[in-house]
């Protein structure tokens, strides 16, 4: 029996600094993925051309700026694996990564979403934050739901793309989506992203946005739950 494959999309803006490492991280796996798409979200720096470096391996799309979710939603709609995987342009997978999680989902035929757990790591230009860090909880293993997840690509047809209304939890929203459709999703204790921080990580500027949408995601589970099944 041949073995399922797997489309990495990466959404990426103004992301030339790292990319290339995050498509290699890609390129390393033992498990390879089928496809490696690229879905560049209105960048104005050369992200265009550190995509480039890797014409051979990748597929690149551009899109006028709309968001990560839009982004992620224009490569799910471009890929044709069995499975998709996200990863963002400033993080790196583990060797092992698309293995792991594929033998769980050969393991478990109700499985719909897979995600696993990261290690931070510094950039230089914010190393010295690590020793005055008031959350020290950063340096420890931590779950990840965005570059670590992984999906069966029949699941959003089943409960549609995600919503670009979240600029932050948009996977968040999506999963509990697909929890609260019945579906079964794993979180594995493997440390299998590294993730990047560095001077410009979306989540330093995300304010209360993310909170806010928190309640947002919430307000809406709370209506699912009162529509009666038919």
């Amino acid at each position: 029996m041949p073995r399922a494959s797997v489309s990495c999309v990466i959404p990426v803006f103004n992301g030339e600094r790292f990319l290339a490492e995050a498509i290699e991280s890609v390129l390393a796996q033992r498990r390879a993925a089928i496809e490696i798409i690229i879905v560049d979200d209105g960048s104005t720096d050369r992200t265009k051309k550190a995509a480039e470096r890797f014409e051979k391996c990748v597929t690149y799309i551009h899109q006028d700026n709309a968001g990560p979710a839009s982004a992620r939603n224009r490569g799910v709609q471009r890929a044709c694996g069995e499975f998709v995987a996200f990863l963002d342009s400033d993080d790196l997978w583990h060797p092992e990564k698309t293995a792991t999680q594929m033998e769980r989902f050969d393991a478990r035929a109700d499985l719909a979403i897979c995600t696993a757990h990261m290690q931070n790591f510094w950039s230089a230009e914010v190393e010295h934050e690590v020793s005055t860090l008031a959350d020290g909880r950063l340096t420890e293993i931590q779950p990840n739901l965005g570059s670590s997840f992984m999906a069966r690509r029949s699941l959003f047809r089943t409960i549609g793309l995600l919503d670009t209304a979240f600029k932050h939890r948009d996977i968040q929203e999506f999963i509990l989506r697909a929890v609260d459709a019945g579906l079964a999703t794993e979180s594995l204790p493997d440390v299998l992203v590294k993730r990047r921080i560095h001077d410009a990580n979306i989540s330093r500027h995300r304010s209360d946005a993310g909170d806010l949408e928190l309640v947002a995601i919430a307000r809406a589970r709370i209506a699912r739950r009162r529509v009666p099944a038919t």
